[in-house]
């Protein structure tokens, strides 16, 4: 779903607490940036992803986006998640620079995880 707001928010998948909830074994990708229009402006307008990894099965199981151009971005990324991509097929794909978008090709490390629901910093 997107919200169309400035800036846009997309989600597809489920949310960090009800992945937790019902997979138990997951890992959770964020980034905060300014995208490059933002940055040269002075603008103080950030962009956050999140993507949440099923542990058990590296599959992707929810992307959330706040920037510019999210319904764009997240119409792509739900067909992807839909159809059971892994985190290993987000990081094989070549990220378009310089794009918001190459972000979610490019998260490499985990912010952190949850192990039988529970979080855990690392």
């Amino acid at each position: 779903s997107t919200v169309f707001t400035t800036p846009e928010i997309g989600t597809v998948g489920y949310t960090e607490e009800d992945a937790a909830a019902k997979f138990a074994n997951i890992d959770v990708y964020k980034s905060k940036f300014r995208a490059m229009k933002h940055s040269f402006p002075g603008s103080e307008t950030y962009s956050l992803f999140k993507i949440i990894v099923d542990k058990d099965t590296d599959r992707v199981i929810g992307v959330h986006v706040a920037t510019d151009g999210a319904g764009e971005m997240i119409q792509g990324v739900g067909i992807a998640v839909k159809m059971g991509a892994t985190k290993a097929d987000f990081d094989a794909t070549i990220g378009i620079h310089p794009t918001s978008a190459e972000e979610l090709v490019t998260m490499r490390t985990p912010s952190y995880s949850y192990k039988d629901g529970k979080k855990i910093e690392e």
